[in-house]
């Protein structure tokens, strides 16, 4: 039974012509949109990720400076560390 699943997973997509990028390559349009949509999933990870990070970034900086005028004058960061 499960050989004759394997076969029928190898056999029926050309069957169907389910190929995505089969059709990529003999309209201009198409093979625009193919590429366009593959930088479009490329970028989008990569912005949510470089976002997400300048985000925290900004905190933690915006954090430290009300740290910092929080802190007496006369007293130093390494003195309070020690």
């Amino acid at each position: 039974m499960p050989a004759l699943a394997a076969l029928a997973m190898v056999h029926l997509p050309s069957l169907a012509s389910a190929c995505a990028v089969c059709t990529a390559g003999k309209d201009e349009e198409n093979a625009f949109a193919f590429l366009m949509t593959t930088i479009f999933m490329s970028i989008m990870p990569l912005a949510a990720v470089g976002t997400l990070i300048y985000v925290l970034w900004r905190r933690i900086q915006k954090l430290e400076a009300e740290r910092e005028e929080a802190r007496p004058a006369g007293v130093s960061a390494r003195s309070e560390a020690g």
